[in-house]
């Protein structure tokens, strides 16, 4: 993954996307003079924006209400809420490691144990 990434975006390729990024500087700035107190969602759309066009070619994103930058939002609290410390009481109790999912929650949800 680091290699692919490292050949991918590269100082003499990484030039290629200047154009996208002018786009999506200037989608942002736009954003500010008519939403200007919506600066984490106008932020929000503009990274989800110049990723998916960069990575996977897509047209620019204009709207925070798009489907796609609502999942991936909703990805990334999810994942940064896991990430917190606390978060699971396994954390404070190392031994529920040992608990089988089983004897909690009973035979329907094994499967999503495994």
């Amino acid at each position: 993954m680091r290699k692919a990434a490292n050949e991918g975006f590269s100082k003499s390729l990484v030039k290629r996307f200047y154009e996208k990024q002018t786009t999506e500087a200037i989608l942002l700035v736009s954003d500010f003079l008519v939403k200007p107190t919506q600066w984490d969602k106008n932020f929000r759309r503009a990274a989800a924006s110049v990723m998916l066009s960069i990575v996977y070619g897509c047209a620019p994103i204009t709207s925070e209400e798009d489907n796609t930058v609502k999942l991936i939002n909703d990805f990334t609290n999810r994942i940064t809420r896991a990430a917190c410390p606390g978060t699971y009481w396994v954390e404070f109790f190392p031994w529920m490691r040992h608990i089988r999912v089983t004897s909690l929650a009973g035979e329907r949800y094994q499967y999503f144990a495994n």
